[in-house]
This record gives structure tokens, C-alpha cells and sequence, in this order.
């Protein structure tokens, strides 16, 4: 950051810090997920999947996660081909596809939440709690203010 304390660095500066400290962290979580075989991208989907729970309309999952229809379709077959999702047929619509995941995907979502919580205590054991919490509500703001797409130009 700055070499003074009480300098206000400008935002390109903390976009830069801030970008130091997530793609570490990004890197320690893909690990996570490459030492149980997972790539990234369905990794993103499984996190995903087990924070919403119970079976879901593929239509829904594709929303939720950002990408088209098709990109999720391949995206399902891959954990599908592992054994950690499963598709079954919606029982109030035959039309409609429902993703599920797996006993072996929950299992493995639970040791990955074991080894995640492992990483957020060592990376916050040194932080005081008034750091903690100012943290979160800066955080907490810039989810806020952040949208996706383009910046404006």
C-alpha cells in the first residue's frame, strides 16, 4: 500500500492489495479442490450447489451461477462422470431436469468445508476482532456497490 499510515491511497492502488490477497487465497482453494481431483470451474458449481441443497431445476443452477444453459450442462456431466451430482427427473414436471448431489458429493463437500474453515482460521488467527469487523463491513460494502459486466466507460 502506502508508506504512510495516514496517506489515503487511491482506489487503483487498493484494487491492487486487494488483488494481491485474493489470488493467493483463489490458489489455496483451487489446491483444495485439485487434491480431491476437481477442476475450478465445477468446484465454483458443487460450493454452489451445496449452499442452495436439495435437488435443483438446471435452469435455476445456470441462473444462479452465471453461465447459459449448455455451459452448465457440461459442467453437470463432469460431476456426474465423478460420481458427485446426480440429474433426475422432476416428479411434478417429466420435462424438467433436477441436479442433485451425490452421498459422495456431500461427503466431499464436508471434507472440503472442514479444510476451507481450516484455511479461514489460519489466515484470521492473527487479526483482532475490531479489525475482523471492520473488515466485514468494508467487505460487506463493496459487495454492494460491486455489479458484474463492463465497468462504465
Amino acid at each position: 500500500m502506502s508508506a504512510r499510515d495516514d496517506e489515503v491511497p487511491d482506489a487503483r492502488s487498493l484494487l491492487n492489495s486487494l488483488a494481491e490477497v485474493i489470488g493467493p487465497l483463489l490458489d489455496r482453494t483451487a489446491a483444495i479442490f485439485a487434491r480431491h481431483q476437481v477442476p475450478f470451474s465445477q468446484a465454483d458449481l458443487l460450493v454452489q450447489m451445496n449452499e442452495m441443497g436439495g435437488p435443483r431445476r438446471m435452469t435455476v443452477l445456470a441462473r444462479a451461477h452465471g453461465v447459459v444453459p449448455r455451459t452448465l450442462t457440461s459442467l453437470v456431466d463432469g460431476l456426474e462422470k465423478r460420481g458427485l451430482a446426480t440429474r433426475t427427473p422432476d416428479p411434478d414436471d417429466r420435462r424438467v431436469v433436477l441436479v442433485s448431489l451425490t452421498e459422495k458429493g456431500e461427503a466431499l463437500m464436508r471434507q472440503i468445508d472442514e479444510t476451507s474453515a481450516q484455511l479461514a482460521d489460519e489466515i484470521f488467527a492473527q487479526v483482532p476482532a475490531d479489525d475482523r469487523v471492520a473488515l466485514a463491513k468494508l467487505l460487506c460494502g463493496l459487495r454492494v456497490q460491486s455489479t458484474p459486466g463492463e465497468p462504465e466507460s
